[in-house]
């Protein structure tokens, strides 16, 4: 059985390719860009959004040391992403994954909130290619996190089912506080 992040990783390997271009609306650590810089390829794209100067040096870090060239951090939160990415002449994505919560290992307080997030889904879905996927991991073990999980699928069950099948993974053993995934899939 896949732990979270694979599976998460597994859905948007379905339909993003080399030459695709694709979204890490949660930049952190890196490691989501890392992998969708891999599957894009050196002809691909992929576009990063933080909040945090901390979590976009920490992941120049990274790719320097992998040899990634194909990753563009944004320093900025990804409810800026349409209009950040339509500036650079992106008006379709083949994919993008959320990675919810705070940077590992710094300030917690600084976090993804409900009300961006969802935000964020909007603008990225606009550009979402059919037949594509947003993955958005959802962290509810913190009290922002609860609240965004909340609010988050209550907004995913009002979403147009003629729009998008929207499904849920998450291991029933675990505490409600266990990160679990959210795959829209655009029709």
């Amino acid at each position: 059985m896949k732990q979270i992040i694979p599976f998460a990783h597994d859905l948007l390997s379905q339909s993003v390719t080399k030459g695709s271009v694709v979204v890490d609306a949660t930049l952190g650590n890196g490691h989501d860009s890392l992998f969708l810089s891999r599957i894009v390829g050196e002809h691909g794209n992929v576009y990063s959004f933080d909040v945090q100067q901390e979590a976009i040096d920490q992941s120049y870090k990274l790719f320097n040391e992998q040899g990634i060239h194909n990753v563009t951090s944004i320093l900025t939160g990804h409810e800026n992403a349409k209009d950040q990415l339509t500036k650079r002449g992106i008006h379709e994505i083949d994919g993008c994954i959320f990675n919810l919560g705070f940077l590992p290992g710094s300030d917690h307080s600084v976090t993804t909130s409900s009300y961006t997030t969802i935000e964020a889904i909007n603008q990225i879905f606009s550009l979402l290619k059919p037949e594509r996927y947003i993955v958005i991991v959802v962290y509810p073990g913190h009290e922002e996190g609860r609240i965004e999980k909340e609010k988050l699928i209550t907004f995913l069950k009002s979403f147009p089912a003629k729009r998008a099948d929207i499904a849920q993974y998450r291991m029933v053993n675990r505490s409600d506080k266990a990160p679990f995934v959210v795959a829209l899939y655009k029709k």
